[in-house]
């Protein structure tokens, strides 16, 4: 068969190590990856991308933490028969409220960076004195979904609001689905992004309080306060906590670095 379920398939194995020419067709070169990977991985090894075959890879690209990305995924599948469907937008396809300009964000304050703590204790991230609110409310955002799990395609749908007023929670988020997440609870975003549209948002360069990392169709992660936020730094060390004080080393890859406008 051919199609994006199959491009899609064949980025994922590349992804975790398994390389495979990306042309959107099940071709012999993708039939060989799947039956190493099945052997790998101790599964029936008929180079068939079936249930079982696809919930191992679907275990593998999570514990990855940063992986190929789309704007929506929709749901764990399997190329022979359940496939998985993914949407890739144009790099410069962005909502019209969430560019990062003038509109939807936070008016920029005049104050200079103050840089947040992580407690020990708990992992989470905490504002100094004086941060702006827009920055404080990054960080609680953040610190909602710091230990929820690394899901594929988690954090892409659109932002439901419970009786409460506050953002209800998906399972677990992606890469940019955490940016997303955090950007849209301090108002600099209305719906969530993927690492293709991040290379369009807001103005290019380190930012004052934000700074946001992003390899189109790799991964996503952000600098807020002076700490970083980012799946990859998730371990079983850290309990699976998305902060850091030290940035995460992505060796051999090209990031770009944006900012919401005026901060």
């Amino acid at each position: 068969m051919s199609g994006a379920d199959v491009l899609a398939l064949q980025h994922d194995l590349t992804a975790i190590g398994f390389s495979t020419p990306a042309t959107g067709t099940y071709s012999r070169a993708t039939m060989r990856e799947i039956k190493l990977f099945q052997r790998k991985y101790k599964l029936q090894v008929d180079g068939v991308a079936g249930p079982l075959t696809f919930k191992k890879l679907q275990s593998m690209l999570s514990s990855a933490n940063h992986i190929t990305e789309t704007a929506e995924v929709s749901g764990a599948a399997d190329v022979a028969t359940t496939a998985q469907t993914q949407t890739v937008p144009a790099a410069d396809s962005l909502p019209s409220a969430d560019s990062g300009g003038v509109g939807f964000a936070p008016t920029p304050e005049s104050s200079s960076e103050v840089n947040a703590t992580i407690n020990p204790l708990t992992g989470l991230a905490v504002p100094a004195p004086g941060t702006p609110e827009a920055i404080v409310n990054v960080i609680d955002a953040a610190n909602e979904i710091a230990f929820l799990p690394y899901i594929y395609g988690g954090g892409h749908s659109n932002y439901v609001t419970t009786a409460s007023g506050a953002v209800k929670l998906e399972a677990g988020y992606d890469c940019s689905g955490s940016v997303s997440f955090a950007l849209h609870g301090g108002g600099f975003l209305a719906d969530p992004l993927d690492s293709t549209q991040f290379a369009a948002y807001g103005e290019p360069g380190v930012g004052n309080w934000i700074s946001i990392y992003t390899d189109p169709g790799y991964h996503t992660y952000m600098e807020v306060a002076g700490l970083w936020f980012d799946t990859a730094a998730q371990s079983a060390n850290n309990g699976d906590d998305r902060w850091s004080t030290t940035k995460i080393a992505e060796p051999g890859q090209s990031f770009s670095v944006h900012h919401p406008a005026g901060w």
